[in-house]
Formats: C-alpha cells, sequence, structure tokens
C-alpha cells in the first residue's frame, strides 16, 4: 500500500553501518513508504563529520535502488528540524532508541541512526546480496566456495581504546582455543587497524597473512572481498567482520562473536543463533 510519508534516512559510518542503514532503508521501502537517503555524513565540511570519525562512503546508493536527497528537499528538512515547535504537526525526527513505527504517520520522518539488528539482515539478505554483487570482485568472491580450513580474525583497536570497548588478547586466545575443540585449521588471516600490536601477540604468529587497514572505497571492498574467501570467522566486535560472517556463512562454517558486544554500552541483537559467543 502506497503510503502519504516521506522517509529520510541518514547514511553515516563505516562500511557495516551502511549496510545496516540501507538495509533498514528498504524494509521501509518494502513497506509503502517514499525513502530518500543523506549521505551528507560523507561531505568533509559538514557538521556531521566534524563531531564523527570520518569515514568514505563504500557503495554508492545507486547499488541499492536508492536516491539522494535533492537541495530542495535537505532544505525543507533541515528547516522543519530547526523549528519542530512549528512543524510537529507533519515532522518528526527519530534516533535508533526512540523509533516507533507508529510515529511514522506523519508526512515528514526524518531516521537519524544505525539500525543494527541481525534480524534486518536476515529479511534483507537476497537484497543486500544482490545490490553489492554489482560490484565484480564481491560477486566473484561471494560465488566462490572457500577453503574448509580457512579462519579470518578481526581485531579492532583504534578508537576502541578510546571508547573502552577494544578486546583483551585473552578474548582471542579463548576464540583459537574453543575453535580448535570443534575444527583444525591450517589459514588463518588476521584483519587489523592495529598491524604492530597484532605482530607482537604470540597467538598470531603462525597466521598466514595480517592485513591492515584501508580507507578508500575501493580498498575497503578489496578488504571485504578477501574476508569473504574464508569459511569461518572471528567477527570480534566489529560490523565489518559480522557482515563479512553474515554473507559468506556456510552451512558447517564456525563464525564466533563476543558477548557481550560491548561492556558499557547495551548493542541490539547482532548474533544468529548457531553463532557461538564467547565472553570478553
Amino acid at each position: 500500500m502506497k503510503k502519504n510519508t516521506t522517509v529520510l534516512i541518514e547514511i553515516k559510518g563505516g562500511f557495516g553501518n551502511q549496510i545496516f542503514q540501507f538495509c533498514f532503508a528498504n524494509i521501509l521501502r518494502q513497506k509503502g513508504y517514499r525513502v530518500l537517503i543523506n549521505k551528507r555524513f560523507y561531505d568533509y565540511k559538514s557538521k556531521e563529520t566534524l563531531n564523527n570519525t570520518y569515514r568514505n562512503l563504500i557503495f554508492h546508493e545507486k547499488y541499492f535502488g536508492f536516491r539522494n536527497i535533492n537541495y530542495i528537499y535537505f532544505k525543507i528538512f533541515e528547516f522543519m528540524n530547526k523549528h519542530r515547535k512549528f512543524s510537529k504537526k507533519f515532522y518528526s525526527k527519530m534516533k535508533d532508541l526512540d523509533f516507533n513505527e507508529k510515529n511514522l504517520e506523519k508526512k515528514f520522518i526524518h531516521l537519524d541512526g544505525y539500525w543494527q539488528n541481525i534480524d534486518n539482515l536476515i529479511s534483507q539478505k537476497k537484497f543486500l546480496i544482490d545490490s553489492i554483487s554489482k560490484n565484480k570482485k564481491i560477486y566473484n568472491s561471494i560465488n566462490s566456495l572457500p577453503k574448509d580450513d580457512s579462519l579470518m580474525v578481526l581485531v579492532r583497536r583504534g578508537d576502541y581504546i578510546e571508547m573502552d570497548e577494544n578486546l583483551d588478547i585473552k578474548f582471542y586466545e579463548n576464540c583459537l582455543q574453543e575453535f580448535k575443540k570443534l575444527k583444525s585449521y591450517s589459514s588463518l588471516t588476521v584483519f587489523t587497524d592495529d598491524v604492530d600490536w597484532v605482530k607482537k601477540q604470540k597467538i598470531f604468529n603462525n597466521s598466514n597473512s595480517i592485513i591492515g587497514p584501508e580507507d578508500s572505497s575501493e580498498e575497503v571492498i578489496n578488504l571485504f572481498s578477501k574476508m569473504l574467501q574464508n569459511k569461518h570467522f572471528i567477527v570480534s566486535n566489529s560490523t565489518l567482520s559480522l557482515i563479512a560472517a553474515f554473507f559468506g556463512e556456510q552451512e558447517d562454517s564456525i563464525i564466533m562473536v563476543a558477548d557481550p558486544w560491548f561492556r558499557n554500552k547495551e548493542k541490539p541483537n547482532l548474533f544468529k543463533e548457531n553463532w557461538h559467543k564467547i565472553k570478553q
């Protein structure tokens, strides 16, 4: 049913967050809402960028069949946001935590959040894979069978250290010990934003490859494609590796996630029931 509501969804953050946001945008579009996206976060001059860690937009919105909001509509939303007392009858802005679909009855809705929920990914898996597979490298990785004994681990530090959400080395030790109880591996690839730290950790001495961070959209896609070439995944607490595990999961894949995802901030459902939760 066609709904008389225009929904604006902010696209911001890194690769994983972008996937969750386009995923949620498509859920609302399927329900009949007119959905526009705003990618102004990726403008170096925007206020949003000044207050957040800068990231690149990885996939153009056309991959997902969306249009970026035009200048006129952007100014309309900007005006309504500044004058909420005047616009409250026909405009509402919501974050993740205060979202309620019952409030989508107004003419203009502005949604600013990350919408991280594994159930959303599950419901939109075909749409998401079809969308990102328009990139040839990702298409090839998704449609090729990985080696049976290939394992990847994501080690994120960087901004997580500032947030006090970085995982202790004990977590990775526990993951590898638990994995060995289930299956042996001969190929271990470590993806990390702190190569020097990883190289100093004895448990990673036998890794086949340690791959550092990338910034440009093309390089991030190359990195993500390499993740997809593994059969088993230690996701840790990174949405980038979570998306790779979700798309790359085989029937007998072993996937491990940190439990809880964050120590200091409550997070929504970010694991499937068959995944292994490892205490941090």
